[in-house]
């Protein structure tokens, strides 16, 4: 908080790497949502599943409370569900470290309420061998294996979405859970995010953009993560101002 108030406050531009902004699925995405084809926004659903392992884990601050899977791989699936569904007004979450026995949770399950009223729901956990997981199904990292599976569902009232495919399904004519319903693979500009990234960074120092993600920015996002790390361990709902 304090290094965002006093960069807003020199009139200095913060920036912080919260890349999937960046990727062109993603902005896809966000224009489809931002142009109402998908109606009212209702449910959305993100899975983060992968394995790290034993290795991974022989630093001793990765076994300590905070350094797992929900700050370190979740909080870049809050930012996205924040940038395509806006605010989130309060969560819920457990949290589980029964697998491995560490300070640190090695499994977490979130409930979102938006702003909006849209419901949501994050599961995220660093000990599940699976293909669902944002790196493993996106392709943008080329030290990861593409797998061809989905780990974002948006649903809304006319039509939903899946990522990272970027298949919007619709019925053919009004919806109705009696009449066939098929998809639209939406189309996706070039551009790697990591590249875009950079670009951005390079046009905030000329002084010829603003951030894409901006120390603001960053900030609600983190607010969201550490509102579900009181929630987990309180069993409380936390509200967020």
């Amino acid at each position: 908080t304090r290094l965002v108030e006093a960069a807003e406050a020199a009139g200095v531009a913060l920036l912080v790497g919260h890349h999937r902004r960046h990727n062109p699925l993603l902005r896809a995405a966000k224009q489809a949502i931002d142009a109402g084809r998908l109606g009212r926004l209702v449910a959305v659903h993100g899975t983060c599943w992968f394995h790290k392992p034993a290795s991974y884990f022989a630093p001793a601050w990765r076994r300590a409370a905070g350094a797992g899977p929900v700050l370190t791989n979740m909080i870049h699936d809050v930012d996205l569900l924040r940038w395509l569904c806006g605010e989130v007004a309060s969560v819920q979450a457990q949290a589980s470290s029964a697998l491995r026995g560490h300070a640190v949770e090695d499994t977490a399950v979130v409930l979102l309420r938006f702003a909006s009223g849209a419901l949501g729901s994050i599961t995220v956990s660093d000990t599940v061998a699976a293909p669902w997981s944002w790196e493993l199904t996106s392709g943008e990292n080329p030290s990861y294996r593409q797998t061809p599976e989905s780990c974002f569902l948006l649903g809304g009232t006319d039509a939903s979405l899946s990522l990272p495919h970027l298949d919007l399904w619709t019925h053919a004519g009004p919806p109705d859970w009696m009449t066939p319903i098929a998809p639209e693979r939406l189309a996706v500009p070039p551009g790697h995010p990591l590249a875009l990234q950079l670009r951005n960074f390079r046009a905030v120092i000329a002084g010829d953009a603003q951030p894409v993600v901006s120390g603001r920015e960053g900030l609600n996002t983190l607010k969201v993560v550490a509102a579900v790390q009181r929630a987990a361990a309180t069993g409380q709902t936390v509200e967020i101002g």
